[in-house]
């Protein structure tokens, strides 16, 4: 019995492979479909790290008022034991050797002075203001350091940068300047736009992402 049917032909019908303009089409879809996606993601992931650094900086800033209530002074002092002398505290685990910030500014050069910077991580978790064990706030009596205040070694921010305290507006007596006290990231752009003299008017700059701890009179 003869059949009509050819399998061979109908095999390599069913097989046969994407013609070029298929190909293309496909393609110029997925790079359609990519160029949509890719800013989208971006976008959200950006959201993410703005988000995460504000959440951040209010926990900074707790910390650093829980400090004050139990001590009665800004963590500001250097490693001879003396008050008010730091100007700038960054977090992290060590000061940066160079400039972290996208542009020069006040507070990353005090920040980075070996006289006026000191890391958070000194006065909150382990008592000795810069690195000094002879400078330590009092343990013992009504007013008392009674840290740490952070669990394990302050954040950095999102985008790998210090988070910011200027210190210096808690102990000024300038009449002007330096009245408004910050925890503070540089945000996306990695600059620090707000600038160091925090009058009472100052409120954060650019895309600066922070927190007012206290004010001056």
């Amino acid at each position: 019995m003869c059949s009509n049917a050819r399998p061979d032909r109908n095999l390599a019908s069913t097989q046969r492979g994407f013609t070029l303009v298929e190909v293309i089409v496909v393609l110029s879809v997925i790079l359609l479909l990519t160029g949509i996606a890719v800013p989208m993601l971006s976008g959200y992931m950006e959201d993410g790290r703005r988000a995460r650094a504000e959440a951040e900086v209010k926990v900074v800033a707790a910390s650093v008022a829980s400090f004050y209530k139990d001590v009665g002074t800004y963590p500001a002092r250097n490693g001879t034991g003396v008050n008010n002398q730091v100007y700038v505290l960054f977090t992290g685990p060590s000061i940066p050797t160079t400039n972290p910030f996208a542009a020069n500014h006040q507070w990353a050069t005090w920040g980075m002075n070996a006289t006026r910077g000191d890391l958070l991580d000194n006065h909150l978790t382990k008592n000795t203001p810069q690195g000094q064990a002879g400078g330590a706030y009092a343990t013992t009596g009504s007013v008392r350091w009674r840290g740490p205040y952070f669990a394990g070694t302050s954040p950095l921010d999102p985008w790998g940068r210090p988070y910011v305290v200027n210190v210096i507006s808690g102990h000024s007596t300038n009449a002007t300047n330096y009245k408004r006290l910050w925890v503070m990231s540089a945000g996306p752009n990695g600059r620090i736009d707000t600038p160091q003299t925090s009058t009472a008017t100052t409120d954060l700059t650019g895309d600066d992402i922070g927190v007012l701890i206290g004010q001056r009179p």
